[in-house]
């Protein structure tokens, strides 16, 4: 009984790497993301208002003076939102007073306030 414990043991004792159990299921070769291990924590700035309208102008990409749903998605990926489809979403359902589907220029305030509130950060 002793003996199977310790070929238990050692089996899980190879599938370290660096200290960190890999688990039976998963491809020791699979790349893996790696965190700088400088200790160091960059500092965050909040995004200002000029530059959330910067960012939304910019993802107008076909420059009709109207953000679609789309487009908004594309522009909170790239404030680094999680789920920027959801994000978009719910910046048309709070922005968009005429409810075309679009942000036009009369909204644009009303989306760079709610995005703003939101709290989004440069690193």
């Amino acid at each position: 009984m002793m003996h199977i414990f310790s070929s238990i043991t050692s089996t899980q004792n190879s599938n370290l790497e660096d200290g960190a159990f890999v688990p039976k299921g998963i491809d020791k070769a699979c790349p893996r993301a790696t965190w700088p291990a400088t200790g160091k924590k960059r500092a965050s700035v909040p995004i200002t208002e000029e530059q959330v309208r910067g960012i939304f102008l910019r993802y107008d990409t076909n420059r009709d003076g109207l953000l679609s749903k789309q487009e908004l998605k594309n522009a909170f990926s790239s404030l680094g939102s999680r789920m920027p489809g959801v994000r978009a979403w719910l910046a048309l359902q709070h922005a968009d007073v005429n409810g075309d589907g679009y942000i036009n220029e009369a909204e644009f305030d009303k989306l760079v306030k709610y995005t703003l509130k939101r709290g989004y950060k440069f690193n």
